[in-house]
């Protein structure tokens, strides 16, 4: 009798897991309809999430009703299966972040919300005239902005996240782009936006977070308000002062789709995307076509890639000088396969990413990733360059103690040179194992600054020594985590 009862119960969980139901999806579009964001009978209403692949398109919602709300009902949805999607107004305006998150109930259930939980509308509204200038200046010299070639444009929360509000080159200062644009509003309104251009290599966005600009009296008042800010409030200690290299590696190991929850098949290739040129996203939905926007990372033992065939997949990418410091990236597996499982963008939902951070004189570094485990990741093995403190000559040859002392995880290190010539700092442990090069470069007569991160290492005291021409000389340092 106990078999039979233990063997009953087996057979009623085992269905309990493979239950599956239906859910409607309701969205009211009453508001954005209000403030002229969205007009009934004409613009598309949609949703993408990991139950389609994120797909634009694939699910459209319906409003037969003229009450703004838009439904749809999706079948066979796994019961305890958590769903992350957003909704989607016109032809591509996604809804801010972050994704929206249900747990599939027992029995299926609807789910019911506002466009971007917009659900207030103040009324009386006023137009003001919103002016950008867009200081273009670093992407410019970069090379990645190519004027009379790519447009930029302000895309946000106020247009559907759409290209239709371009800039123009300022006649005063190429550097500058500017644009005036209508906007309806209340005091207190926030909207967000981000700056992205377009061109032959595809559409580069400023990286995350989204940029805000909240309403005031004076500008409901006035009926203006003005906005300027530098593409990536980008300055020059926000920027790398020279090319980086990154080494790109992910752990494929038990990798699992975020479309299906299951184990890939098979990994056959790895791509990298992301915010920050060379890297670019693809378009929503990630589409096969959209190939020659990512990374293909190599498992060959090649570009980077020290062991072949141990499923850490590797790439060397180089960013150019004036990249911003903070870098958004995500993996995808299986590119445009049948082995994807369904959608190229499958290592995490969407808006859920890797972070690295550079700093201005790092000219190399390698970040080391395991699969869909997002968020900020630490660089190991940096190699930092070296930066000039004043035009002043030393009588002789220094090595000045670095600061501060003890340090977490990051410290400074002065050096004078009173001739040009070959520089070689070292870090030591105190067994006299070389943890790294520092620097390893010809520099002109004068005081310099090397940083050193030290975010891998172990707390403990290291040992730095300098060599150039005939001087040598070493100093002790402590890491205290």
């Amino acid at each position: 009798m106990k078999r039979w009862f233990l063997l009953f119960a087996i057979l009623i969980a085992s269905s309990t897991f493979a239950q599956t139901v239906s859910v409607e999806f309701r969205v009211d579009m009453g508001v954005q309809t209000l403030k002229g964001l969205f007009t009934p009978g004409t613009d598309a209403v949609k949703i993408a999430g990991n139950f389609n692949g994120w797909n634009n398109g694939a699910t459209p919602l319906t409003g037969p009703d003229a009450d703004t709300v838009y439904s749809v009902t999706v079948p066979d949805l796994n019961v305890g299966d958590t769903l992350f999607f957003k909704f989607i107004k016109g032809a591509d305006g996604w809804e801010n972040d972050p994704n929206r998150e249900y747990i599939i109930p027992a029995g299926g259930g609807t789910y019911s919300a506002f466009f971007n939980n917009d659900s207030i509308f103040a009324g009386n509204f006023t137009d003001v005239s919103v002016s950008f200038s867009a200081n273009m200046e670093f992407e410019i010299v970069s090379g990645r902005f190519v004027p009379g070639q790519d447009t930029l444009s302000v895309r946000g929360s106020f247009n559907g996240w759409s290209n239709v509000d371009i800039f123009s080159q300022s006649v005063g200062d190429p550097n500058i782009y500017e644009l005036t644009t209508i906007i309806p509003t209340t005091e207190g309104e926030t909207i967000n936006f981000k700056y992205a251009f377009q061109g032959p290599r595809g559409t580069t966005w400023e990286g995350d977070p989204n940029k805000t600009y909240t309403f005031t009296a004076e500008d409901i008042s006035s009926g203006f308000a003005f906005i300027d800010r530098t593409f990536n409030d980008a300055t020059l200690a926000t920027l790398t002062n020279q090319s980086t290299t990154i080494k790109f590696t992910v752990n494929t190991a038990g990798a699992i789709s975020s479309v299906t929850g299951q184990p890939f098949p098979s990994v056959d290739n790895v791509v990298l995307a992301g915010a920050v040129s060379p890297l670019q996203w693809p378009v929503g939905g990630w589409p096969d076509s959209d190939s020659i926007r990512v990374i293909f990372l190599k498992d060959n033992g090649t570009d980077g890639d020290v062991t072949a065939g141990d499923g850490i997949w590797s790439r060397n990418v180089t960013f150019p000088q004036y990249t911003i410091l903070r870098i958004q990236y995500k993996y995808g597996m299986n590119w445009g396969l049948a082995s994807n499982t369904g959608g190229n963008d499958n290592e995490s939902s969407v808006g859920t990413d890797h972070f690295i951070t550079l700093t201005p004189n790092m000219l190399n570094g390698t970040v080391i990733n395991q699969w869909a485990v997002m968020g900020d990741h630490d660089l190991v093995d940096v190699v930092v360059g070296v930066e000039e403190l004043n035009s002043l000559t030393p009588a002789q040859y220094e090595l000045t103690q670095n600061y501060p002392n003890p340090f977490n995880p990051s410290t400074k290190i002065r050096f004078g040179i009173p001739e040009a010539g070959l520089v070689n700092i070292k870090v030591f442990d105190v067994l006299g194992q070389e943890v790294i090069t520092l620097v390893n470069e010809f520099r002109n007569a004068g005081y310099h600054e090397v940083d050193f991160s030290a975010s891998k290492l172990n707390s403990g005291i290291y040992f730095y020594t300098i060599t150039s021409g005939n001087f040598s000389a070493t100093k002790k340092m402590m890491l205290l985590k």
